[in-house]
């Protein structure tokens, strides 16, 4: 279906929000894309390259256009019609992760020097802080956990846990030891959602290939996953399964690792923070299975979450726009004020957030939290 132009997407769209400019919502970019279908030279590639790259990629706008208008599908579209150099070096950091990101240093050997640093700053600062930066203090002892001996479960990590994180994968991977389960290891790859959204399709679609085969040769267990980004990446595969059954069967298998500790018992220890803000990632659609872990551990020490602000990560887009990302970025701190930690459960939410953190402000995922 066509955009009927209602203006529903307008009331969630971040970047809209931030800047008041409503040439860059989703309304905007639907026309460009009906524009250029109609009119393949209407604009020159540049231009529509420029264009395609303003959006943050968040999808609240899929979520909530009642006429099922994709617009994020269409800017990846009109990106794999039209890629530039900021593109490749997207595509390249994401399919290189193993190599590239353990040391973020060599990321700066892709940047030609044309490419005015500046611009380019706050992608490299998020990249270096998410290894070193100020993060979370473990202040939640764990009592009692559920008891899940006898189930094998796969745990797809991301690649930020898998590369540069590695304390968040070895985290989950106590508390599922924790729970007895049978922990089988994994041969996944990247979720392919960063690659998806940056108009590399066919690419993700290969990385989706292999993640289902992996899931298939391990006997298609419980798949936990612990960030909300990768999960939605996850859930969204339509295609690489054998028929409508085993995709209902990946869906069924897909489990935050916060569904499974929502029964466990937990004590704050005596250096638990007085408020700890929680930032609620834009692909937490539904039911925030983390928000529910975290409010049932915290209680009054978690402020309710304004859950409307994005973090300002934006993708490829803090390679083309980052002064657009850091308007974004400065609204949800605001929202956070006052909270000397900040959790979340998203893996680019957590590297944006340590990178613009308030002096005196410790950032990281909410598996941090927890003395294991």
């Amino acid at each position: 279906m066509d955009c009927i132009l209602c203006g529903k997407c307008l009331e969630v769209c971040p970047l809209l929000r931030a800047t008041g400019r409503e040439e860059l919502g989703p309304r905007a970019k639907a026309d460009l894309s009906a524009l250029l279908r109609g009119d393949a030279v209407a604009l020159d590639a540049e231009d529509v390259a420029r264009l395609a790259g303003l959006c943050l990629g968040c999808r609240r706008c899929r979520e909530k256009c009642p006429q099922g208008v994709d617009v994020p599908a269409l800017v990846a579209g009109l990106r794999a019609e039209h890629p530039d150099f900021r593109a490749w070096l997207w595509k390249t950091w994401l399919k290189r992760a193993r190599e590239l990101w353990p040391s973020s240093g060599m990321a700066a050997k892709l940047i030609p020097e044309k490419f005015q640093p500046e611009r380019l700053a706050p992608f490299l600062k998020a990249l270096s802080l998410l290894r070193g930066g100020p993060h979370v203090r473990p202040f939640v002892a764990v009592e009692a956990l559920p008891d899940l001996r006898g189930e094998t479960v796969l745990l797809f990590s991301g690649c930020t846990a898998r590369y540069v994180r590695k304390e968040w994968r070895r985290a989950a991977e106590k508390l599922l030891e924790a729970m007895n389960a049978g922990l089988h290891k994994d041969k996944f790859e990247c979720c392919g959602m960063g690659l998806e959204s940056a108009g590399f399709g066919p690419d993700a679609a290969r990385m989706r290939e292999k993640n289902i085969r992996a899931w298939r040769r391990a006997g298609k267990p419980r798949v936990v996953t612990l960030c909300v980004s990768c999960h939605k990446g996850l859930a969204d595969y339509a295609d690489g399964f054998e028929d409508a059954a085993e995709a209902g069967e990946w869906a069924e298998a897909l489990t935050p690792i916060s569904a499974l500790l929502l029964d466990g018992r937990y004590m704050l220890t005596e250096n638990a923070p007085a408020r700890v803000g929680y930032h609620r990632p834009c692909h937490a659609t539904g039911n925030d299975l983390d928000h529910a872990l975290l409010a049932s551990v915290l209680g009054e020490r978690l402020p309710t979450p304004d859950g409307r602000e994005c973090c300002g990560f934006g993708g490829i887009m803090q390679l083309g726009a980052p002064e657009l990302c850091s308007q974004v970025n400065e609204r949800c701190w605001q929202s956070l004020a006052g909270s000397e930690t900040v959790i979340t459960g998203c893996s680019a939410c957590a590297a944006q957030l340590t990178a613009t953190a308030p002096e005196g402000v410790r950032v990281g995922h909410w598996l941090e939290m927890f003395d294991l």
